[in-house]
């Protein structure tokens, strides 16, 4: 069975170059087939990504991953991802983790009170019982911010994965120790996104930047074109917070 990846992402291009850098590593290192789920806004009724309330989201996906779950009809696992990321392990070994019966897994973390839900294994079935309804999370952009509250320090429902998992723009880890590495300060990215409203800063750490350069490097050498990434249909301007 393939490994179910969900990944948060922009509609409008604005994130392409991360995307086929991301999307190359991680073909590059898992041992098993995945399937791949880009979550983006989009004025197509019929998709499960429409409709909903963004006004309270940071970015242009952030409160998609409290739905991953319905969207699989509350069956079975899925890894959910930001798209700002490069894989340097194989995934096999974070979708078969150990949650010990917790609907999530996640890292500790002190920015929203004691997990990183950036890399989050869902465990689909024991997530239900404290899911909010699709239905309604599309009406409420705050909603995102209570399942954070629900969830974050909670370690009866979050399982602690290994910090290794969710590296933050690469915290004091040597480069050999990062099993996947986050671009997590929207100001330090390199590929500046457009959605990202504030001040734009230089990254502290030049390795962590060669990082990108190489990945995306090799990307396209493998075939992977940022702008085949780019939807055919644009979104057009966001309703979030944007940082």
């Amino acid at each position: 069975m393939a490994i179910k990846l969900f990944i948060g992402s922009s509609s409008n291009g604005e994130d392409k170059t991360i995307e086929a850098a991301y999307l190359n590593s991680l073909e590059k290192n898992c041992s098993e087939d995945l399937d791949i789920v880009f979550m983006r806004q989009t004025h197509n009724p019929s998709s499960f990504w429409s409709g909903w309330a963004t006004e309270t989201w940071p970015t242009p996906f952030s409160g998609f991953r409290w739905g991953i779950a319905e969207y699989c009809g509350f069956k079975g696992r899925a890894i959910y991802t930001d798209c700002d990321m490069i894989n340097y392990r194989d995934m096999k070994e974070l979708w078969e983790v150990d949650m010990q019966g917790k609907p999530l897994a996640a890292r500790k973390g002190t920015r929203f009170g004691g997990h990183e839900f950036c890399v989050t294994v869902i465990d689909c079935e024991a997530f239900e019982k404290y899911s909010i309804p699709v239905s309604r999370c599309k009406k409420i952009s705050e909603t995102h911010q209570r399942m954070i509250r629900k969830f974050s320090g909670n370690d009866e429902l979050v399982q602690e994965l290994d910090p290794r998992w969710n590296v933050l723009d690469g915290e004091t880890y040597d480069f050999e120790d990062i099993w996947q590495l986050h671009f997590t300060n929207m100001a330090t990215q390199p590929w500046k996104p457009g959605w990202f409203t504030g001040e734009t800063l230089s990254h502290p750490r030049q390795d962590v930047i060669a990082a990108y350069n190489t990945a995306l490097d090799e990307a396209i050498a493998n075939g992977y074109n940022p702008d085949d990434l780019v939807p055919k249909q644009q979104f057009g301007k966001y309703n979030i917070i944007g940082r």
